[in-house]
């Protein structure tokens, strides 16, 4: 396995700026797969680290932890480049020396590295003496390879202009270096301003960690039902009632499966441990597994309590995470998973033959499921909804879903950035094969 290094010059770790949140994403999808990793900073950053006080963090009001450091497992190891100014090249009698010593520092930090990341290294103006020690050490350990974030957008790369004696050392290429993009539309601009030809640039988009702040419940279930990549997600909380009838949602996302779709359901089935709630469990599972429709029942994570319940924070997490509330139940007062989906902006599926829901009408999708009321009068009673082909039925309220997912703007966004722009995604995609391509 590769180790990696993470090149910045960062004096300690401010959430607010961009570089420190990629810097702590990037550190994160290396864990994610065991990657050795080191972060090189500045000493300043070791004492910022040791005033680290306390703060409030986690689930929980009294949760505490020291932010220290913000790199997880990852080595941090210090290097002092000497004089900076801000954000400026500031070129003297003592520059030589100091990118001497910076070379050094660097090499030795490098000496075992297989990859190493860096940030603006080659454009910004504060790390011109970086970039010089960064090419001396790639001469000497031409095994290692390099890549090149540049975040800013540049007019043109006037570093050159101002470094005068050590202009020849920072002429483009780098040695063993490519320039990293965050998306083809930048692309040409930036590897002609940088000096890149096309062929040694790669596109990685910096990834967002979307369920930094979740309940481990949520991420248990997000991990065990294989949610990062699906094209739409239904989650349903409730006791497995049949009167609930939570297996409509297996029949429809499995009209969704049959048009290509990758369509997952997650029922969060509290209360519901035994006697009849267990076995119309089983019966759901069987009839998933023959449509082959990949769902998960929060009731089998291994989180304490788990098969009883889980925490309302986990719920509303995974109603955020995605995408469409289907509510097919015969009979509901006034049930609070409606307007908490809709406060997480799922697509709303309701029981048209449940008057209540025509509350929502106009802004939700509705559907004949049956109910405990008699439509005609309001009044209870039964209205039982058969279908000539329930199968086609089924397929009808698929396409409905289908569409809200392609064309209403936020539903369409919401699972593209699920499946490009988190941390798994971006990792899987484009950071990983960079990584090993060597």
């Amino acid at each position: 396995m590769k180790r990696v290094a993470i090149l910045t010059d960062f004096i300690n770790h401010d959430p607010a700026y961009s570089l420190c949140s990629v810097v702590a994403n990037q550190t994160k999808m290396l864990a994610m797969d065991g990657y050795p990793t080191t972060v090189i900073v500045r000493p300043e950053f070791e004492q910022w680290v040791k005033q680290q006080v306390p703060v409030p963090v986690g689930v929980g009001a009294t949760a505490l932890q020291t932010r220290g450091n913000p790199y997880g497992d990852a080595e941090i190891v210090a290097i002092d480049p000497g004089r900076t100014g801000s954000n400026t090249v500031e070129v003297g009698d003592f520059s030589g020396a100091e990118i001497v010593e910076l070379t050094r520092q660097l090499k030795a930090a490098l000496a075992d590295i297989d990859v190493c990341l860096t940030h603006d290294l080659v454009f910004q103006p504060n790390q011109w003496k970086y970039h010089i020690a960064a090419r001396r050490v790639a001469r000497e350990l031409p095994s290692l390879k390099w890549l090149h974030w540049v975040h800013s957008n540049p007019a043109n790369f006037d570093v050159l202009d101002q470094v005068g004696e050590f202009r020849e050392e920072i002429e483009p290429p780098f040695p063993n270096g490519q320039l990293v993009v965050m998306h083809v539309e930048e692309r040409q601009r930036k590897a002609a301003i940088c000096g890149y030809p096309l062929h040694q640039t790669v596109i990685i988009p910096n990834p967002i960690d979307f369920t930094e702040s979740y309940h481990p419940a949520a991420l248990e279930a997000i991990e065990k039902g294989g949610l990062w990549d699906a094209d739409c997600i239904a989650v349903y909380p409730c006791r497995l009632d049949r009167g609930k009838q939570p297996h409509i949602l297996v029949e429809v996302f499995a009209q969704l499966m049959a048009m290509g779709a990758d369509a997952r359901v997650v029922f969060v089935d509290f209360h519901s441990v035994g006697g009849d709630k267990a076995e119309y469990r089983e019966d759901m599972k069987a009839k998933a597994r023959v449509a082959g429709v990949p769902v998960l029942f929060t009731s089998e994570l291994d989180y304490p309590e788990a098969n009883y319940h889980i925490p309302h924070k986990a719920v509303m997490d995974l109603l955020e995470f995605g995408d469409i509330l289907i509510h097919p139940s015969r009979s509901e007062s006034d049930p609070l998973i409606v307007p908490e989906a809709a406060w997480k902006r799922c697509g709303l599926i309701l029981n048209y033959d449940l008057p209540l829901f025509h509350l929502y009408e106009g802004r939700a999708l509705l559907y004949k499921f049956s109910s405990n009321i008699d439509v005609t009068t309001g009044m209870p009673g039964q209205t039982d909804t058969n279908y000539d082909d329930r199968d086609g039925y089924m397929r009808h309220v698929a396409g409905g879903i289908a569409y809200l997912m392609s064309k209403e703007s936020t539903l369409y966004w919401h699972a593209k950035m699920r499946k490009t722009r988190s941390l798994q995604a971006v990792w899987r995609r484009h950071l990983w094969p960079a990584i090993e391509a060597s």
